[in-house]
């Protein structure tokens, strides 16, 4: 039985490594995007009615 705990406990640190890991990753390409737009927009960086992303 401990070694089925153990094995779980492990488990769950992996994921949690693999989860901060995607977070830290999207985080970065988050800061990315805001700070070049020129690179081009999202659509989560367009303003509805400014018309930001308008071709």
């Amino acid at each position: 039985m401990k070694s089925a705990f153990r094995i779980l406990l492990v488990l769950v640190g992996l994921a949690a490594i693999a989860l901060t890991f995607v977070l830290v990753r999207d985080l970065i390409g988050f800061d990315h995007a805001v700070r070049n737009p020129e690179d081009g927009f999202s659509d989560w960086q367009c303003a509805s009615e400014s018309g930001t992303c308008d071709p």
